[in-house]
């Protein structure tokens, strides 16, 4: 059994994403991923994603950090995407390629990759990110729009590949109603799928034709209702006028989105699929030009796509009730502070029109998660039996 600290394949195509399947060696135009001869829709990969400080102590490891941990050794940060030849050569001089030399080497590739999307002549084409249900994101674009079905053009997986895409379609019957999804940050919107997607290769392209369901209506966000007002500062209740501060319609619409943004994927002991996966995407993507769009795509999905909440027999509706556009998602701060995110939104929301604001999420640690899981594990027994007794109540 290996001793060492291998990356997943979700990080060796997130640090390729990040480079623009580019060496991250400057001045090296080596590009590490093109057309196969195998198949019209075939690829070939020749890159390589390298550590930094290396998987494994002992002969040969180069840069070895005895004070890393092995999710640090097999995490993001310690994976710099390389061709063939710098792979080796890393390898060869570690007094030239220190550890801080690959890291500024990377962080230098990730920056000339973002400065060139957005001068439109990035490395990656496609004008957009596009997720098809929670597995599958892909760069590329919308090449139909129709009443009863959206046509997508993948161009390259973020997340997933083809076979992920086909075992989709193959199993969509199965799916959670609620995993059923199609959304893109171009659009900044998002459906749902009524039936399975179907899948034309063209010329090593992707064509995806999904049947999608009519946009999910929304209420003014005067109807929101009220809640307890939450300080803006300090996040607690407090009095106003003798009484507990309530705060309702639009007024409420920042203290609502905040409380749904803090919520992680999972920690809904009542809808496993609720929540964001703001958490997820930070540890694979910090520090990227690719994470604000991976959090964006998150938003589409709180916005656009209707979750059931796993009791209560009652029709669906999405979580960001009111917002019919999500047109940009910025980070204020590159990392959490005191489990505290700052960010940036800007929706379309029914009844205000276009509405800007900035945001403090909260933002979990990787302990709390775990220990969060955990603790869900220990109860999900008691809530199934509690779900079942209600869900039998209510169909007597």
């Amino acid at each position: 059994m290996s001793n060492r600290d291998e990356f997943s394949p979700a990080v060796k195509k997130a640090v390729a994403m990040r480079a623009g399947w580019q060496c991250s060696v400057e001045g090296c135009p080596q590009k590490t991923a093109g057309p196969s001869e195998e198949a019209p829709g075939a690829f070939a990969i020749v890159g390589d994603a390298a550590h930094i400080c290396a998987a494994a102590p002992g002969p040969g490891a180069r840069r070895y950090d005895e004070t890393m941990s092995p999710e640090e050794r097999s995490g993001i940060g310690n994976a710099i995407w390389l061709c063939p030849t710098h792979a080796r050569l890393i390898d060869r001089d570690e007094a030239t390629h220190t550890a801080d030399a690959l890291r500024a080497m990377k962080a230098g590739r990730e920056k000339a990759c973002a400065e060139e999307i957005r001068a439109g002549a990035g490395t990656l084409p496609g004008s957009g990110l596009l997720a098809i249900g929670p597995d599958i994101v892909c760069a590329g674009e919308i090449a139909q729009v129709m009443a009863g079905s959206w046509t997508l053009n993948l161009k390259h997986f973020v997340a997933g590949d083809r076979h992920a895409m086909v075992g989709f379609s193959g199993g969509f019957a199965s799916r959670a109603a609620e995993d059923r999804y199609i959304l893109s940050n171009e659009l900044g919107d998002g459906r749902v799928q009524s039936e399975a997607p179907a899948l034309v290769m063209q010329g090593g392209n992707c064509m995806v034709t999904c049947p999608v369901a009519p946009n999910v209506p929304r209420i003014d966000a005067q109807k929101l209702g009220s809640d307890f007002a939450l300080h803006p500062e300090t996040n607690d209740l407090y009095v106003e006028n003798s009484s507990i501060a309530r705060v309702s319609g639009a007024d409420y619409l920042p203290q609502k989105i905040r409380a749904l943004l803090s919520m992680q994927r999972g920690e809904n002991v009542f809808a496993a699929t609720a929540g964001v996966r703001f958490y997820e995407y930070f540890e694979a993507f910090k520090g990227t030009f690719w994470l604000p769009q991976m959090l964006m795509l998150d938003v589409i999905r709180q916005a656009a796509i209707p979750v059931g909440d796993g009791i209560v027999i009652a029709p669906w509706t999405t979580p960001l009730r009111c917002v019919t556009r999500v047109r940009g998602v910025e980070l204020l701060l590159g990392s959490p502070e005191n489990n505290r995110l700052p960010l940036r939104v800007d929706l379309d929301v029914q009844g205000v029109g276009r509405w800007q604001s900035d945001l403090e999420i909260y933002m979990p640690t990787r302990d709390q998660m775990e220990e969060g899981a955990r603790r869900l594990e220990e109860i999900r027994p008691t809530i199934a039996e509690f779900g079942h007794y209600s869900t039998s109540s209510e169909t007597r």
